[in-house]
């Protein structure tokens, strides 16, 4: 069983905690997995992602689950500042929690594949907590949302998007089309972009596949490498189920993407 630290603080706030699973009887520094819960931004909490950690640290990961603060009453962007702070606590602890930093893969489910690829993309967040984009090995994102514009448009007669998000999605990050075209991990798309592991369900939200398909098309145009997975039979919540099976395809597919970043 791995060593488990939970409720470790790195801020002020209740929601800014995260649990931390270490490999057992691993004596040199481990590989970090941080994991983002999902909840639309404005709900879900990191236990219900521990099984992750039961799967992973046989093969030698530690894996962080951080919670964050919550919309509406904490809008966008506290949500990526406090996972940026989240990495940055285990960064600056790197050495007492036995970590390595040098290559750490950033994943998440739902709002937060969108947070992971954001962290790992957008040239501010990692830089307040002196972080470096070499430092993120990869990014995992399941169901993850890339072109917030896209669901803003629906909102103001662009077409495109689609409706039943767009008021959700106002009292997140408001009403500013440059506010969502800043939050969509697809604007900061770039040369040197971390590899994308982009997986979503037979039966997820409206528009999951062309989201991850754009992401893949744009992160592959500037140069980057990504790979988009579609995992039979499953819904938005059902596609974590069989994680900890290695017949599970998203489980086989995760287990090789990490393989193919170490």
């Amino acid at each position: 069983m791995p060593t488990a630290l939970t409720d470790l603080a790195y801020g002020a706030h209740d929601r800014q905690a995260l649990d931390l699973f270490l490999p057992d009887g691993q004596n040199s520094p481990a590989r970090l997995f941080f994991f983002i819960h999902g909840g639309g931004w404005r709900g879900g909490d990191k236990s219900e992602y521990h099984a992750l950690a039961q799967a992973l640290t046989p093969f030698g990961y530690a894996v962080a689950f951080p919670n964050y603060r919550l919309a509406p009453a904490d809008p966008y962007p506290a949500q990526i500042a406090d996972v940026a702070s989240a990495l940055g606590y285990l960064a600056a602890n790197a050495r007492d929690l036995n970590l390595d930093l040098a290559g750490v893969c950033l994943a998440g489910h739902s709002s937060g594949g969108h947070l992971a690829s954001l962290l790992a993309l957008h040239p501010a967040f990692l830089a307040s907590q002196h972080l470096r984009p070499q430092q993120i090995s990869g990014v995992v994102s399941i169901c993850g949302v890339y072109d917030l514009l896209r669901y803003h448009h629906s909102a103001n007669g662009h077409g495109g998007g689609v409706p039943q998000f767009a008021e959700y999605l106002t009292a997140i990050f408001g009403s500013d089309p440059a506010a969502y075209a800043a939050a969509s991990p697809l604007t900061h798309a770039a040369a040197g972009a971390a590899p994308h592991f982009l997986a979503y369900a037979e039966r997820d939200y409206p528009g999951a596949d062309q989201q991850a398909v754009a992401m893949r098309d744009r992160l592959e145009a500037a140069g980057g490498r990504a790979r988009v997975l579609r995992v039979a039979g499953r819904d938005h919540v059902t596609i974590l189920t069989g994680v900890r099976s290695m017949l599970d395809p998203l489980a086989v597919n995760l287990a090789l993407f990490l393989r193919s970043i170490r």
